[in-house]
């Protein structure tokens, strides 16, 4: 079925008026999409006149989940590009970033939010919290601070007062995901997910919008972070019968639970959200990973997608010129996209601001309209009300990849993922 198709039979499907409930999950798999140090890094440019303008991340980086050092280096690297190119608002105010380890933790998380607080920030960027959000939401609510480009991992975030999620989230992402393997014709799924608590609620959470997809999650299979033995989960995969797997957990367990798939034949269509598939185990395992199928609210930002998205190429040529080896084109990580995007995010929203506070910020954001992302994702209204108990996602659209056995190749059209939210 082409793209177009697809968006055809969705549009019939949308036309169901059925109402559901939507349960609160944990998504722990949004924890290989942003990870950074706590550690304060400056600008390298900006006019000198104007005051600096401090904005923080909150991220886990040494916690059971995983670290990802490249987001570090990309969050520092979108800073100093945006800094050179004229820096924040009508005065050109150099930015500023603080950060902060939350190590995985309830208490640290809650912590980082006081520690954005007692530095000032004017507003956070893709930070990400899935322990104790809501104690963050409140430290930050109370404190006024907008979350600009935020992974929101409950509802507490979704429905936050300050939360301007740029993305539509993960949980649209697999919409994204249930989409491309209805278009592929698999339609029994088998969910691969984390073994914490509140995982055991992921299943419930995305069935009833994965059926008005028209893909049936038959199984539900939970995996130990620190397992060493993949082969009883391949089995109990395999035991489903199922068409296809989709996996929500970290890029580390992904990666071995592929390498355990191979060995044992174990030959099922995968996919996920980009943060889980590292693209050089796809490669490696190309026989097994052809055709696997990612979703995100951005285009995969690799250079084979530059030609139908040309805002790639700035996103590249500002990582190129940090210097770093891990921020390459050639090699670059998609965890690497989500601080850049939020960065662009905030500079064109605040664009006319003349000074900053995060009360300036919240005020700029909620009169914003159609912020140009370089058509990265559709033109953003921050203010836009969201869909569903998703009232702060004013971006409901995804975009399907799949990996051709070398590359990740996206739709140039995205999926509106509230025909199946309902």
């Amino acid at each position: 079925m082409t793209v177009s198709g697809s968006h055809a039979l969705y549009a019939r499907q949308r036309r169901r008026k059925t109402r559901r409930v939507l349960p609160v999950a944990f998504l722990a798999v949004l924890a290989t999409s942003v990870v950074v140090p706590a550690t304060v890094a400056a600008g390298q440019s900006g006019t000198a006149s104007a005051p600096p303008v401090k904005v923080g991340m909150i991220a886990a980086v040494t916690s059971p989940i995983g670290g990802n050092p490249d987001v570090e280096d990309a969050f520092h690297a979108a800073l100093a590009a945006f800094n050179k190119r004229g820096g924040a608002g009508a005065n050109g105010s150099k930015i500023e970033g603080v950060v902060c380890d939350t190590r995985g933790d309830a208490n640290q998380e809650v912590a980082c939010a006081r520690k954005m607080v007692e530095e000032g920030v004017v507003a956070t960027l893709n930070d990400l919290t899935y322990n104790n959000p809501a104690g963050v939401v409140d430290v930050l609510e109370a404190a006024g601070i907008p979350r600009i480009g935020l992974g929101p991992t409950n509802i507490a975030e979704f429905q936050s007062k300050v939360s301007y999620p740029i993305s539509a989230g993960v949980v649209a992402a697999y919409i994204g995901v249930a989409a491309g393997f209805a278009e592929d014709g698999n339609k029994k799924i088998c969910l691969v997910r984390t073994d914490a608590p509140t995982g055991a609620s992921f299943r419930g959470f995305i069935a009833p919008m994965f059926s008005g997809v028209g893909v049936d999650i038959v199984c539900d299979v939970a995996v130990a972070t620190g397992a060493t033995d993949y082969t009883p989960y391949v089995a109990e995969v395999q035991r489903a019968n199922p068409d296809a797997v989709l996996i929500s957990h970290s890029k580390d367990v992904a990666t071995q639970l592929i390498a355990a798939m191979s060995q044992l034949n174990a030959e099922l269509p995968m996919g996920g959200n980009p943060g889980s598939f590292d693209i050089e185990t796809m490669r490696k395992y190309k026989d097994l990973t052809k055709g696997t199928v990612l979703s995100e609210s951005f285009p995969y930002p690799s250079k084979n997608n530059v030609k139908n998205f040309p805002g790639l190429k700035q996103f590249f040529a500002d990582m190129k010129a940090s210097g770093k080896k891990s921020l390459d084109p050639s090699g670059i990580r998609t965890s690497t996209f989500g601080p850049w995007m939020a960065t662009l995010g905030f500079v064109n929203a605040t664009k006319d601001l003349d000074a900053f506070s995060s009360a300036n910020v919240v005020q700029a954001l909620q009169s914003a309209k159609d912020v140009d992302l370089l058509g990265l994702t559709p033109a953003w209204t921050p203010s836009k009300p969201g869909f569903s108990v998703f009232k702060s996602s004013s971006n409901p659209n995804v975009y399907v990849s799949r990996f051709d056995g070398k590359n990740v190749v996206t739709e140039k059209e995205p999926v509106d993922v509230t025909a199946f939210v309902k």
